[in-house]
């Protein structure tokens, strides 16, 4: 039985999956839902599978929950748990191999593939809303990007689309969601959900909306290309590293610092973007002109136009240039 006092493990139905996580010395336990505290037990249920469980510590005082094919989106459970008030373990790190169900902005689907990275990771916060939304917003997509830095030894450094898309080169490789749970103008929990093509980038039709994918595969293929299944471990323990340093720069009131770290990545500042209505039904477009700044709540700023753009989704023009920004 897992008792209250163990070390805090990741929990899998995917053990071969899971492996490259453990340290060198970890081998895995068999387990049951039956044989977890209760709590843990029901979290299991919503975040987990109904495959054999096992389990094994993994040096970390957080649980990560590995699942081979998740039923549903993950980040969707967690945020089901957080707002009718059910236990989530604090820190809780949710990894699907794959599954149904996923998606990104909007409910956009996301091509959930066997060696990509798909994780929500829950934040236990308490932070004044008003003051850390941009900081808040702005973290998933500085955490994955610097992730990205860090997994590949500087070799690639990924730039930022606005507001939640991670592009190498003009092609998108990451993209992020983030939610939080209010109580009295106060986030009290974030949930971050990160989608990265580490292994495979899927096949999208072109759209005049949205950039090419691409994976970090097919840009870094001798350190990626060999390691499809387990492509996006690489990836798992600096971008928990990286939102952990964001989370304790909103629980300190420094949100700006995040906001900076984006503007520092972003893609599009000086160069001409079109935007389109956030529904992809809706005709378009709604605005083009050239960013002349990210203002620090995330609006744009765009030369000609005189209200700040708060709203859209970004297309940048593949043949422009950067102009000098003040």
């Amino acid at each position: 039985m897992l008792g209250a006092d163990a070390p805090m493990p990741i929990l899998t139905d995917a053990p071969d999956d899971a492996r490259p996580l453990l340290p060198v010395d970890a081998a895995w336990r068999a387990a049951a839902a039956s044989g977890l505290p209760a709590e843990l037990a029901a979290a299991w249920a919503d975040l987990g599978s109904e495959r054999p469980m096992w389990w094994a510590p993994d040096g970390t005082e957080r649980i990560v929950v590995v699942v081979h094919e998740a039923p549903r989106s993950q980040f969707d459970a967690l945020n089901e748990r957080l707002g009718a008030g059910r236990f989530v373990p604090a820190g809780v790190v949710c990894v699907a191999c794959t599954g149904s169900r996923f998606h990104g902005q909007r409910g956009r689907p996301w091509a959930a593939l066997r060696g990509n990275l798909h994780v929500s990771v829950h934040l236990p916060l308490d932070v004044d809303a008003a003051a850390a939304q941009a900081g808040l917003a702005a973290l998933p997509a500085v955490a994955i990007a610097r992730a990205i830095e860090r997994a590949t030894d500087g070799r690639i450094a990924p730039r930022l689309k606005w507001v939640n898309d991670v592009l190498v080169g003009d092609r998108k490789i990451a993209g992020v969601l983030v939610a939080t749970q209010l109580q009295g103008g106060r986030v009290r929990h974030a949930v971050v959900g990160v989608g990265a093509n580490a292994a495979w980038a899927p096949e999208l039709a072109p759209s005049p909306r949205a950039a090419l994918p691409t994976s970090l595969a097919d840009v870094d293929p001798v350190r990626f290309g060999a390691r499809a299944p387990h492509a996006w471990t690489a990836l798992v323990p600096p971008l928990l590293e990286e939102l952990e340093r964001g989370r304790a720069l909103l629980q300190a009131g420094d949100g700006a610092a995040l906001v900076d770290a984006y503007r520092e990545r972003a893609a599009f500042l000086g160069r001409a973007v079109t935007l389109w209505p956030v529904d992809e039904d809706a005709p378009g477009p709604l605005v083009r002109g050239r960013v002349e700044a990210l203002l620090p709540d995330l609006a744009l700023r765009l030369e000609g136009h005189a209200e700040p753009i708060r709203s859209g989704r970004m297309t940048i023009d593949p043949a422009d240039e950067p102009a000098p920004t003040g």
